[in-house]
């Protein structure tokens, strides 16, 4: 089951995680023809069980919190509908001016807005799920694993606390994750936790894996990306000794 995951949808933003309105509609346009896209929650308890989801249902997850999901993400999900779950850096929620230093190449000044407290809740309201993002968007390999536990927990209770029910989800800052950040995780009270995997790594409850959406990924690249096997043999151990064969090869 892919669960695929995106980060911004705007117009005009030169950066790998920003894809245009118009590419996320063929997109979307594609899922919805199958239909076989479910909420995350639908799979929530088979992913925290451990057990393998169902191999053809897709889920549609976003990271960061940019307020363009509200301005095109959304219309463009509603107009097929679909649906998806935001995983919001929950220090934003209580600091407005919290700036996105977290990607790379990036100057904060230029970074699109976050979504405010009040669209993050109405968007709850409106029945879309909201995640957790950690509290400060922090690579939580850096940190001992008390600390770990500290950022989620207090992410989770301020998210939980402004929505009105317990936030059970995480998804990794970057995707990046480690033995002591999933038992914090465990610890911190979420029921699954999703990573954005680079390259091999054994899947379960608190390493559920993704697959990254990003600009330029047009219609035939996304049909590749969303094909069941496709997890599978991207982060095999067999295509990572590939991958490294040919950048040998060719210096690349």
């Amino acid at each position: 089951m892919p669960i695929l995951c995106y980060h911004s949808v705007a117009r005009g933003w030169d950066d790998p995680v920003s894809i245009e309105p118009e590419d996320f509609e063929r997109h979307c346009a594609l899922l919805a023809r199958t239909g076989d896209t479910v909420p995350l929650s639908a799979v929530e308890d088979r992913l925290g069980a451990g057990a393998p989801p169902p191999r053809h249902a897709m889920v549609l997850t976003f990271d960061d919190g940019f307020a363009d999901y509200l301005e095109h993400a959304v219309p463009i999900m509603e107009r097929h509908r679909l649906t998806a779950t935001m995983y919001v850096v929950a220090r934003s929620m209580e600091d407005p001016d919290l700036p996105v230093d977290w990607i790379t190449g990036l100057d904060p000044a230029d970074a699109p807005p976050l979504m405010s407290r009040d669209q993050v809740r109405m968007l709850h309201d409106a029945g879309w799920d909201i995640g957790s993002h950690s509290m400060r968007h922090l690579d939580l390999r850096t940190l001992t694993e008390d600390e770990c536990r500290r950022d989620l927990g207090e992410s989770r209770e301020i998210l939980s606390d402004l929505l009105g029910r317990h936030v059970t989800t995480l998804a990794y800052p970057f995707g990046f994750h480690a033995d002591h950040v999933r038992r914090a995780a465990a610890r911190a009270g979420y029921t699954c936790a999703l990573a954005l995997p680079s390259g091999p790594e054994e899947p379960g409850p608190y390493a559920v894996p993704r697959v990254g959406l990003y600009r330029g990924n047009g219609a035939t690249t996304f049909r590749v990306k969303t094909r069941p096997g496709y997890l599978g043999l991207r982060y095999s151990a067999g295509a990572d000794r590939t991958r490294r064969t040919v950048a040998r090869v060719t210096g690349r």
